[in-house]
């Protein structure tokens, strides 16, 4: 059995909806490098993003955020601006392989809250600053004294990540402390998987006793919590400035993506308005931490894990195609008579391969779901020919399609060149062609819904060993 999901997780699938256009790659990535030449040609721009409360984050399922919001308005522009649609892919990656994932091909531009800095600079590009006049501030229990002088540093541990622009900044105040005599700062690393508002909650807790955030977030956090002083006094960082980052050597991409920021950066109307959104208010954080939400989801998490264990069906891929096709919504009902949170007829519930009655029950629709997924898989899918996650895919278009329709079209797109034993960009185009462009919206919103969830939860190990690792760290400085 599966333990719980990562807090962040639990929460964040539990908001109010947002439609969201922009599709996540699937896990194999295709790399390749250029500039937008080569984007026009694939007609696909791919984003790589940290998750960061606030910023990136699940919203009931789907994407939310201020970056989120952002992609948004960036692929209607570029469509605009360009007369070209785009497809905006993105890819989560943790916060270190940002940039060896741009340079290595992976992703198109990096949009993840990153200071401008000369080391930066020297790997990668970056935009004009979507964020300027952007200070560090190191973050302390409230109980700890307020930071006036760099004397009061020395000997003092800081915990950050070494990927951060604050690394740079502790290692100049400690070239700082050496001139004065004084002993430096002792830095500790943090894991790279770990997010602000966790590093924020080891301060609260008393595990670490200083971490650097800046001033932007910082704000935010100073209206949300009373146990945290935020040391405005003395900032290690002055005039910074943060920007979108892609590829050296991408002079037409980048004069597209300068044009974008220079008209929804801070200070611009669509720029205010999210900016104000997300770190300005505290609204949407408190729908975050509603008790009764999480406690929802959690019932809501054993049961796809029971019946995702039963069938052999990720479960990940069920909670994704419950919340495509009803919202997690037990009393939905479609104009085709569909019911409940996995939107099952009643006719398919009672035909003898799947013999489950009262599907009105959330748990009895949650299996008769899976089942029906189970069933499709082994009679219209299961070849050898095809991977696992094809078999899924193709499964996912014939419980929205019919799984007799995409069994012919799939000989069709044989037919016509395409591999029939792959969906994306293959027997898709097909079923668009002759079907339209519903399943093609199910399987890639599944899909993304799916990614994100298996990305996110793949942390969950290092945050059981970070929790044993706190622990330890509790001890050590106790001592």
């Amino acid at each position: 059995m599966h333990s719980a999901l990562p807090f962040l997780f639990i929460i964040a699938l539990l908001l109010p909806s947002l439609s969201n256009a922009f599709q996540l790659t699937p896990q194999a990535y295709d790399r390749y490098t250029g500039d937008l030449p080569v984007m026009e040609k694939k007609r696909v721009i791919r984003v790589l993003v940290a998750a960061d409360l606030g910023f990136y984050y699940l919203d009931r399922g789907q994407p939310k955020g201020l970056i989120s919001e952002m992609l948004l308005l960036f692929e209607k522009f570029v469509t605009e601006k360009t007369q070209r649609k785009y497809r905006i892919q993105v890819i989560p990656v943790h916060r270190d392989q940002l940039l060896p994932a741009l340079n290595a091909g992976i992703g198109d531009l990096v949009t993840a809250n990153l200071t401008i800095t000369p080391d930066r600079m020297r790997l990668v590009d970056f935009s004009r600053p979507i964020l300027s006049d952007i200070q560090e501030l190191f973050i302390t229990h409230s109980t700890r004294s307020p930071i006036t002088d760099i004397k009061q540093l020395s000997k003092k541990s800081v915990w950050l990540r070494a990927s951060s622009s604050y690394y740079q900044s502790i290692r100049r105040i400690n070239k700082q402390l050496r001139k004065l005599d004084k002993e430096p700062m002792y830095v500790h690393f943090l894991e790279e998987t770990l997010q602000d508002f966790e590093m924020l909650q080891m301060v609260q807790e008393g595990i670490i006793p200083m971490t650097v955030l800046d001033s932007h977030k910082a704000e935010f956090w100073d209206l949300v919590t009373d146990d945290l002083q935020i040391h405005y006094e003395y900032p290690i960082r002055k005039n910074g400035a943060i920007g979108w980052s892609f590829r050296k050597n991408s002079p037409e991409f980048k004069v597209l993506v300068d044009e974008f920021v220079e008209k929804n950066r801070r200070g611009t109307l669509n720029g205010n308005i999210l900016f104000n959104r997300y770190l300005n208010s505290k609204q949407w954080f408190q729908k975050v931490m509603s008790p009764d939400n999480i406690e929802k989801f959690k019932n809501l998490e054993q049961k796809f894990i029971r019946y995702g264990n039963m069938y052999e069906i990720n479960w990940l891929i069920i909670a994704a195609q419950a919340y495509q096709e009803s919202g997690f919504d037990q009393s939905k009902r479609s104009h085709a008579g569909a019911i409940g949170i996995m939107q099952v007829l009643p006719q398919t519930a009672s035909e003898p391969y799947i013999n489950i009655r009262n599907i009105q029950h959330i748990e009895n629709n949650i299996h008769a779901g899976v089942k029906y997924m189970d069933f499709i898989r082994e009679n219209y899918v299961d070849d050898d020919e095809t991977d696992e996650l094809n078999q899924l895919y193709f499964a996912l278009a014939s419980y929205n399609a019919g799984p007799n329709r995409i069994k012919r079209l799939r000989k069709v797109a044989e037919e016509r060149g395409y591999d029939p034993t792959i969906w994306f960009n293959n027997v898709e185009v097909i079923v668009k062609e002759e079907v339209g462009m519903e399943p093609i919206t199910y399987v890639g919103n599944i899909n993304r819904y799916f990614t994100i969830y298996k990305q996110i939860f793949s942390l969950q190990n290092a945050a059981g060993q970070r929790m044993a690792s706190s622990n330890r760290l509790r001890f050590m400085l106790s001592r």
